[in-house]
């Protein structure tokens, strides 16, 4: 397919888009007189406008519009239960009937650090924020305070939060970022301090080889390695499990801290990626799916690292942390709710529905003879627009970033919702019909360029 072909599917999808979306390109409009661009997150806004949201029920949101999507993105991989799951609105409702934050704690949050603590292998301890950044920010200087070193390594293309300790070479133009064994700190934005990009170094993800070799380095200078085990930043791409060991043995040899960010991968099993992949780190990172859909973050790890927090420890805690609405008692609500219903049992059908998806799109693109791939694992997947094997971020800058804009609107005029990117999640929500449908509206948008 001519590339012209592409740009003529894409500005196709985009009509077809405009033209159902009157209403969301009006909200747009006016956003734009109070918001930057109409935006707030830029996690969740696409060309030429998102949509604005209406309400949502089970695996089916509606827009302002009246269009129903089926939604495969749940917010950010959020909702892993689906939308307005009656256990968590029960939760919530019983809570707002008593409050909905206190200047003190609640039972609930001792319940919602139990079951956090029982089911992640790395918890003996676990203190709750508001978000995977607040997680991330906290489990580095966690880290430096034990460690007395400053150094953080982590891998590139991996995306840790919202603070400049790691918006380093999160999506670096591969032309400033030094060859792909040996990456070069590139910042991801305006307005970080230089510096920033001094106190970290950049590993290749999925190459043992040469992340060892950086480390040891820059061993004596390394507070920590900071490793997500399925970045999600390069649509959903796990980690080999050699990597995580081999990284996990380096770490242990060297003394220095292994900080594994399950922001989103706490999704692959009950006890998370740690359990999943069978490697555990010293200290964890959590978001997401651990509040039921309300903001939230969380961090915890070893007795000795944690215990830095002990406000009744002699002379007071080593490392200060605060937060208004830490451990708050609506989100601790539904985030008891959402652990409690998140048995095996619901993980191991979240998985099969992952893998049968992926098995169903790789066919899809196989019959049409795409040029394009699957990546995932358990319950995560994310369409590839290349024929190189997505394996870490140089492999996924090979994408054409056209045919993800025309299979990502596609999807949306077909009734679908993913990320803008192409990554998208199950929900205990969906079912297998579908799965199926998802299938069959990948292969009518690729067949509008492709044929059938």
């Amino acid at each position: 397919m001519a590339k012209q072909g592409i740009s003529e599917s894409v500005r196709a999808e985009r009509a077809r888009y405009v033209a159902s979306n009157a209403g969301s390109g009006a909200k747009h409009e006016e956003a734009k007189r109070w918001l930057p661009g109409g935006d707030t997150r830029n996690s969740i806004f696409w060309g030429p406008f998102p949509i604005y949201v209406s309400g949502a029920e089970g695996s089916k949101i509606v827009d302002v519009d009246g269009n129903e999507r089926v939604d495969f993105i749940n917010n950010m991989t959020t909702l892993i239960l689906g939308h307005r799951h009656p256990k968590v609105i029960e939760a919530l409702s019983e809570q707002l009937e008593r409050g909905i934050s206190y200047p003190a704690p609640t039972p609930l949050v001792i319940e919602w650090g139990e079951l956090m603590c029982e089911r992640v292998p790395s918890l003996d301890k676990v203190r709750f924020v508001n978000s995977g950044t607040e997680a991330t920010l906290n489990a580095i200087r966690a880290a430096r305070a034990y460690s007395g070193k400053t150094m953080l390594a982590k891998c590139e293309g991996a995306y840790h939060g919202n603070h400049d300790a790691v918006q380093i070479s999160v999506m670096p133009d591969t032309a400033v970022a030094g060859d792909a064994e040996t990456p070069m700190s590139v910042l991801m934005t305006d307005g970080m301090t230089p510096r920033s990009a001094d106190e970290i170094v950049i590993m290749p993800y999925n190459d043992l080889a040469n992340a060892e070799r950086i480390i040891r380095e820059n061993a004596d200078e390394l507070a920590a390695v900071i490793v997500e085990p399925i970045n999600g930043q390069c649509g959903m791409v796990p980690a080999d499990p050699e990597f995580l060991d081999g990284i996990r043995r380096v770490t242990s040899e060297l003394g220095i801290l292994l900080i594994f960010d399950e922001v989103i991968a706490f999704r692959a099993s009950r006890g998370g990626a740690q359990e999943y992949f069978g490697v555990t780190p010293d200290l964890t990172c959590f978001g997401k799916v651990i509040g039921g859909g309300l903001p939230v973050g969380a961090f915890g790890g070893r007795e000795d690292i944690m215990s830095m927090w002990d406000p009744d420890a002699e002379g007071g805690p080593r490392v200060a942390h605060a937060g208004t609405f830490n451990g708050n008692p609506m989100t601790a609500a539904a985030g008891v709710a959402t652990l409690r219903e998140l048995s095996v049992d619901v993980y191991e059908e979240l998985e099969e529905k992952g893998e049968y998806l992926r098995g169903k799109l790789r066919d899809a693109i196989a019959e049409l003879e795409a040029p394009m791939g699957v990546t995932g694992a358990a319950s995560l997947f994310g369409i590839q627009a290349t024929t190189e094997e997505v394996r870490d971020y140089r492999s996924y800058t090979t994408n054409d970033n056209e045919l993800l804009e025309m299979v990502f609107l596609g999807m949306m005029n077909e009734g679908y919702l993913l990320s803008s990117k192409c990554a998208g999640n199950v929900s205990a929500a969906h079912g297998y019909e579908e799965l199926d449908g998802f299938v069959e509206a990948f292969k009518k948008v690729l067949g509008r360029t492709w044929g059938a």
